[in-house]
């Protein structure tokens, strides 16, 4: 897009170069054959008229041009917004799943509900026999949307307050796998602390996600960003890459 405004500025100054070189010689022409007395007048009027129409279709370019701008950005804008929401909606619903898999969780440990009642019939973790707990904690559609959504959510804190729920849901995987498999209830009472504080980080994510899809806040993205985005990427790749390989290096 700057190439092509370059392009469109070079031929502009080259128009007005040529008719500024034609004036000159037809100027010449005429007081060399014809004389002088008729010809200023008649080279006034008939630059100033071409000047008129040479600035008249210069500004009805400009215009054009700044239109199909505006035009093309407000489709670009629109085209994130949907990518926003059909992004989030998968996360949406994975959240509802992981929502009531923790609401499972809470009661198996005796979590106490919003009134701050224990539920019925159930003791505290380390009151309980051992039972299996694998309750369906997804992570998928964050995990493939986390990286663009990173990208065109302006809102920052809700992309940081997703990954940050989303790596204690695994840290909770990993509890309840050691669990099963060593047959432990030793873990448990941490356990349950970390299944109530995720409860809530839930419940408060799941309104913020349904605010996100309903009116979703687009980064903007100007011609300075997009032409400096490609290098900003390349250095920090290359960073990474020697740190990485500096510490294999290292062991």
């Amino acid at each position: 897009m700057l190439g092509t405004s370059r392009i469109r500025q070079s031929w502009v100054w080259a128009g007005v170069l040529v008719l500024i070189a034609v004036g000159v010689a037809a100027s010449v022409l005429v007081l060399t054959h014809y004389g002088g007395d008729n010809f200023w007048p008649g080279l006034v009027t008939g630059f100033l008229g071409t000047l008129v129409a040479f600035v008249l279709a210069l500004t009805w370019e400009r215009e054009r041009e700044r239109r199909r701008l505006a035009r093309d950005a407000a489709e670009f804008q629109q085209r994130r917004e949907t990518e926003v929401r059909r992004r989030l909606q998968p996360v949406r619903a994975e959240l509802d799943t992981n929502a009531e898999s923790l609401r499972i969780l809470a009661d198996a440990f005796g979590i106490p509900g919003p009134s701050g009642v224990e539920p019925a019939g159930v003791s505290r973790p380390e009151g309980v026999d051992f039972s299996f707990l694998n309750p369906e904690l997804l992570e998928g559609a964050w995990t493939a949307s986390a990286s663009r959504l990173s990208e065109l959510v302006a809102e920052y804190e809700l992309v940081a307050d997703l990954a940050t729920a989303y790596g204690r849901i695994e840290e909770l995987r990993w509890r309840l796998r050691y669990r099963t498999e060593h047959r432990s209830t030793w873990l448990d009472t941490m356990t349950a602390s970390l299944v109530s504080e995720l409860q809530l980080d839930v419940t408060d994510l799941l309104e913020r996600v349904a605010r996100q899809i309903e009116q979703p806040s687009v980064q903007p993205l100007g011609l300075a960003h997009t032409a400096t985005l490609g290098a900003a990427v390349e250095s920090t790749a290359s960073l990474e890459t020697r740190v990485i390989r500096g510490n294999r290096s290292e062991h």
